[in-house]
């Protein structure tokens, strides 16, 4: 089985696996993960040789920039502080203390090695977790603060990560450079990805084309990173902020076909892109496997072991205290944000789930130094970045929903009743600049009439919402209604099928009402009132 019949093979069998994912609540990477573990365990797989960078260069961009795009800017401006702590705090806290027990307790680990492990395993994904408790329903600031982590440590552990990679490689390493070089690359890379965001916005407004514009939101991802690292400085951190700002203002240019059309387009490349990372992986440990014989199965078991609990114990250790101790020392911080639950805490806590940006960190390895020798310890560095992915995939994934609910952390009624008063507002608007169209077009006042009660019948409705006891007859007669819209949507459908099965409508005809029909059915089917 060569690369691409495998890598073909992982996303079938990602895509089967998506029912299953849904009805037992487990993100798609278990799925992927057991798709590797098939591929590694195949005979005669070809040893696959690339070069490292184009798996930073080709994964990493799409992937930072899309979780950027989503973060919500004021939600991640308020919660700064713990977000820092765990982006920052936490991954040097994780860093240095696998790089210890590295070092102690692994054969053969140099410190340059030991601290290259650490960077590698410290970054979280939130993606795998993310998947799960918003499905749950989770207090919005538990998801916000997992995701802003999520972003800003994978910047801090890339860059930890070059400055140890550059240790094993070269042999040397200056701590008070590596600071310096730190905040020059961090700034830099700020700077350039918010000049590339605001060009990019500019370009935007002048295309004015579907397609022009989804593939110029992947040209703009890729040239953030590029250009920053191509300058000297560091390519996370570019395309973060450029991701965040194309965030905010992308929504507020792009036409409605443009951004269902691109939020299509990413979801579709990032379940390709794990596809391909987790074959890669699969790949990587069939090797891994076969170079590590000179090792019993107790001892890769205890190694895989010992890192991977080190991971999980660390986060939870650090967790309370970084909670706690900025307020004992500010109180004015203890009134304005009182600390948070242990119940909260310890979710949070139970939530480091390792995963793509781990994986593609390992495989970037360079299989030699510059002198020819092979780079030291690289096979076991691959089988315990596999094991501590493996760990904190498997076993928060197979607990974190039942743990949340007995923490009851449950919060889904405050975002129903948010998006019922985003609704209700925007309805309001609707009625009034109606009123003025109507005046200035000229509008008959029949037309004016049935359009406005319409909008006043679903106006009524969402209100429901907003009293004590939302489940009203309206939201029945609603519910009624949509059933009814479906239906005649289903039956508009079949007809044009039947009608182009039967040659009556032209193809370019059938595909345009069918493009309409598919809108309408997105639009009821994601209405929830």
């Amino acid at each position: 089985m060569n690369f691409i019949e495998a890598s073909i093979f992982i996303l079938f069998v990602a895509i089967i696996s998506v029912p299953l994912s849904i009805r037992l609540r487990l993100p798609m990477e278990v799925f992927l993960f057991i798709g590797s573990c098939m591929i590694s365990l195949l005979p005669g797989l070809p040893d696959i040789t690339f070069n490292p960078i184009i798996v930073f260069e080709l994964f990493l961009p799409p992937i930072l920039f899309s979780a950027a795009y989503f973060t919500d800017w004021r939600e991640f401006k308020f919660n700064l502080r713990p977000i820092t702590q765990l982006a920052f705090g936490l991954v040097l806290f994780t860093t240095v203390s696998i790089a210890c027990v590295a070092r102690f307790f692994l054969p053969g680990f140099t410190w340059a090695e030991a601290f290259l492990l650490g960077s590698i395993v410290a970054p979280t994904d939130a993606a795998a977790a993310t998947s799960i408790i918003k499905k749950i329903g989770v207090p919005r600031r538990f998801i916000v603060i997992l995701e802003g982590e999520s972003l800003i440590n994978d910047a801090t552990a890339l860059i930890l990560y070059r400055f140890s990679l550059g240790a094993v490689l070269y042999g040397a390493f200056s701590l008070p450079e590596a600071i310096e070089t730190f905040f020059i690359m961090s700034i830099g890379g700020a700077a350039i990805g918010l000049i590339i965001a605001l060009s990019a916005i500019i370009i935007v407004k002048q295309l004015k084309e579907i397609r022009a514009e989804t593939t110029f939101t992947f040209i703009t991802a890729f040239t953030s990173y590029l250009l920053a690292e191509h300058l000297g400085c560091s390519g996370v951190i570019s395309t973060v902020v450029c991701g965040i700002y194309f965030g905010i203002r992308f929504p507020e240019i792009a036409s409605s076909h443009t951004r269902v059309n691109a939020k299509a387009s990413w979801s579709t490349l990032m379940f390709i892109i794990n596809g391909f990372v987790f074959t890669l992986i699969g790949f990587e440990l069939s090797h891994v496997l076969k170079s590590l014989k000179a090792y019993s199965f107790a001892e890769l078991f205890s190694y895989g072991l010992m890192v991977s609990l080190t991971v999980i114990v660390l986060r939870l250790l650090w967790i309370y205290p970084s909670a706690a101790i900025p307020r004992l020392i500010f109180p004015s911080l203890a009134r304005k944000d009182p600390q948070p639950a242990w119940q909260f805490l310890f979710a949070l806590g139970w939530t480091g789930m390792r995963g793509i940006v781990s994986l593609a960190a390992v495989l970037a390895i360079p299989r030699r130094l510059p002198s020819g020798q092979a780079f030291p310890n690289m096979d076991m560095l691959v089988f315990l970045t596999y094991c501590v992915i493996v760990t904190t995939l498997i076993a928060p994934a197979i607990t974190l929903s039942p743990l949340i609910r007995w923490l009851r952390l449950n919060d889904g009624d405050n975002k129903l009743h948010e998006e019922a008063v985003a609704r209700v507002r925007a309805l309001e608007e609707v009625i009034r600049r109606i009123e003025e169209i109507k005046v200035r077009e000229n509008i008959p006042d029949n037309v004016f009439q049935e359009f406005r009660a319409q909008i006043e019948r679903k106006l009524k409705i969402v209100q429901t919402q907003l009293e004590d006891n939302p489940y009203s007859l309206l939201s029945n007669d609603y519910f009624a209604y949509k059933k009814l819209a479906l239906a005649a949507l289903a039956a508009e459908r079949e007809t044009l099928i039947w009608l182009r099965r039967k040659g009556e409508i032209h193809d370019e005809v059938f595909h345009r009402l069918l493009d309409e029909l598919d809108l309408e059915d997105v639009r009821a089917k994601s209405l929830r009132v």
